[in-house]
């Protein structure tokens, strides 16, 4: 029996990010910081010296606190991954549990990448 393979790919901007953050984790964030406000998102760049940011960071989400604090936290790709799964979730977007996700960078931002494998044909259709 022929097996079905799926493959999508989501582009994600660094405004979809910051959208994505903004509603995914802002409540987390804000367990830490009551008063935080996500300011902008970057990509992450390789940086050298003494302030190198994490190897496997690919964004960096700038936090502004009142009186104009800020704080910088550098996400690596496994946490931007779920941070998007679970923005697609809130959209309304269907992704399939089982599959492989990865990201990959894209011009302004990432994109998310779903491999399924080994899909039985549906019995009916929907």
């Amino acid at each position: 029996m022929p097996r079905i393979r799926e493959y999508r790919r989501i582009d994600f901007g660094t405004d979809m990010i910051a959208e994505a953050l903004r509603t995914c984790i802002a409540d987390i964030i804000r367990l830490e910081m009551p008063d935080a406000e996500l300011d902008h998102v970057r990509m992450a760049e390789a940086e050298t010296g003494e302030d190198e940011m994490a190897e496997d960071a690919v964004i960096v989400a700038r936090w502004r606190r009142a009186g104009g604090l800020y704080r910088d936290c550098a996400m690596d790709a496994e946490e931007v991954t779920a941070v998007l799964i679970g923005w697609c979730r809130l959209a309304g977007i269907p992704l399939p549990k089982g599959g492989e996700k990865a990201l990959e960078p894209a011009a302004d931002g990432v994109t998310l990448i779903i491999r399924q494998r080994g899909l039985a044909p549906a019995s009916a259709l929907h």
